[in-house]
């Protein structure tokens, strides 16, 4: 072991890393936004307001001679991103950044790769505490970890308040509520879906658009698309975990425990949901302080982001939503909860159990679980997917304190 880097270079390290940590989700979950359609904007101030153009339409008319008409072309409205100052202070220990420096072929240089490893696991831990806000988040949540700024089921519930999303406006539309098949060759869940997506702005219907749902509604989709097209089609997989089907190739499903739980669903075109950091201000940084009142080889980390999340247009041609009830039930970062979850791929073919039960939804980190599946007639298991990656129907799994899933795989015999 080396001597303790010294806190100039700590402090060195930390600026090296710091551009990547103060843009939180936008670097550590930058595939997840992207699943999402999610823009991000840079160096927006603590409040940055565009304007959009509302358009009423349908006011073109095939010309008569003699005859005028004026054209309504909609109303402006002001659509703002506030942004709001998120930090934590971690605190580790001089011992901890004990290293010989490596020295940089080529250069005079040299750099600490103990060093860079810890603090930028300080900024994965920070991250995990922000990134569930952008959906779940709610300045006026009683709980503290989603209060960091609006995400956008308060943004989408405040704009319901408002009337600005509604049924006269077209971009309020209920849907009834989805289940999982009953039995083979039910496809209720996808015949529901298309007579929502039927009702949907001729406008949203021509563009790329990304439907945003709980994981268990994208599995009733999924399931019951395949029920209905067994012999002929089935979903497409997108290795990001999104699917999309033949028949509306503009459409990109998107299921996410992210997103929440519930019934609630949100259609919008790539890039109206924005998520803004301002990595310009002063007051977005990462310091290195040493020493404590408790231990004068303390080292204590403080990271302050601004934040905030923006709907740019909830105009029915853009975007559009069930109405449906959620409830945020992923929390990262000190607020994880270490839960396990396994499905079949189809229930349909085959069932999952898993045990021991969890101890009010959580499970101790390492608890040992056995999980079983079992084909029903006419099916054989296949393996696992996910969380392990077994072939043989009874698997055990160790829980690492994180959220873990695993899907049992089932196929016909035949």
């Amino acid at each position: 072991m080396g001597k303790f880097i010294g806190i100039d270079n700590l402090t060195h390290v930390a600026e090296k890393l710091q551009p990547n940590i103060i843009m939180g989700p936008a670097y550590y979950n930058r595939d997840d936004l992207k699943r999402f359609g999610i823009k991000v904007i840079t160096g927006v101030q603590f409040k940055d307001t565009a304007m959009v153009l509302n358009r009423k339409g349908a006011t073109s008319r095939r010309k008569v001679v003699g005859e005028t008409l004026d054209s309504n072309l909609g109303y402006l409205t002001e659509r703002t991103l506030v942004a709001h100052i998120i930090w934590n202070k971690f605190t580790h220990n001089e011992d901890e950044f004990q290293e010989t420096p490596i020295q940089i072929q080529g250069s005079a240089a040299f750099h600490y790769p103990m060093a860079e490893e810890i603090i930028n696991q300080i900024g994965i831990e920070f991250n995990d505490d922000v990134y569930p806000n952008i959906w779940g988040g709610d300045e006026e949540s009683d709980k503290p970890e989603l209060a960091y700024f609006n995400g956008y089921h308060a943004l989408i519930a405040k704009d319901i308040a408002d009337g600005n999303i509604s049924a006269a406006n077209g971009n309020l539309i209920e849907m009834d509520a989805l289940d999982a098949p009953a039995e083979e060759g039910d496809s209720t869940a996808w015949t529901k879906f298309v007579e929502w997506y039927d009702k949907w702005h001729p406008g949203l219907k021509r563009q790329n658009v990304r439907v945003i749902m709980s994981l268990e509604y994208g599995h009733y989709i999924a399931d019951a698309y395949e029920q209905k097209h067994r012999s002929h089609s089935t979903v497409i997989l997108n290795e990001d975990g999104t699917f999309k089907v033949r028949e509306y190739p503009k459409l990109t499903f998107v299921p996410s425990d992210d997103f929440g739980k519930g019934t609630r669903v949100v259609a919008t075109v790539d890039g109206n949901l924005e998520f803004g950091v301002n990595n310009e201000s002063d007051s977005s940084f990462v310091s290195v302080r040493q020493g404590s009142e408790t231990d004068h080889k303390d080292i204590s980390f403080q990271i302050q982001m601004i934040a905030g999340c923006r709907i740019l247009r909830i105009n029915a041609a853009n975007f559009v939503t069930n109405g449906g009830t959620i409830e945020n039930t992923y929390f990262s970062g000190d607020y994880q909860k270490d839960s396990f979850t396994a499905v079949p791929n189809d229930a349909t073919m085959g069932s999952v159990t898993v045990s021991p039960a969890p101890t009010n939804g959580e499970y101790a980190k390492g608890t040992t679980l056995t999980l079983t599946a079992t084909a029903k007639t006419g099916y054989r298991f296949v393996k696992w997917s996910g969380a392990t990656d077994a072939t043989t129907a009874t698997a055990s799994v160790v829980t690492n304190g994180t959220p873990q899933a695993a899907v049992a795989i089932f196929e016909p015999t035949t």
